[in-house]
């Protein structure tokens, strides 16, 4: 069994140095793609809720979208109702990249579950699932 956790440890690793290498050319580096792509698909996120998506703490969570708002990739917004909030959202920068990062995430997909039949996909995406609940639940204790 710990095989099992050490293996999801090398797929991390590995999917995000991948990732790191391919979006060098976009001053992406140490993951901030992976910011980028939450960012774009809830837009309006606040910092803290990100931080707590992606399971960082907030300090890195700030110096990651410190970096991405420098490098013009996100803006934070004021929000009308509640002055304290500033949501993120993604430039046009960040929106022309986002299917890159995308089709990275597809194509990793695809290479990690070559082989796998549909029922085996949708077994493997349950049980991860499942071990990922347990895992937010035990750090929350």
């Amino acid at each position: 069994m710990p095989n099992s956790f050490r293996s999801i440890g090398l797929i991390a690793r590995a999917t995000s140095d991948v990732g790191n290498h391919l979006f060098q050319k976009d001053d992406l580096q140490n993951s901030q793609f992976i910011y980028l792509m939450r960012i774009n698909e809830h837009p309006g996120i606040t910092q803290t809720e990100l931080a707590s998506q992606l399971h960082v703490d907030p300090s890195t969570c700030l110096r990651v979208v410190r970096r991405l708002i420098t490098h013009d990739y996100v803006a934070r917004q004021t929000d009308s109702t509640n002055k304290k909030a500033r949501p993120l959202v993604v430039t046009a920068k960040g929106r022309a990249i986002y299917s890159e990062l995308e089709a990275y995430e597809q194509q990793i997909l695809a290479i990690g579950t070559a082989g796998l039949s549909d029922g085996e996909k949708l077994i493997l995406e349950e049980l991860l699932a499942k071990v990922a609940h347990n895992i937010r639940n035990y750090q929350t204790e």
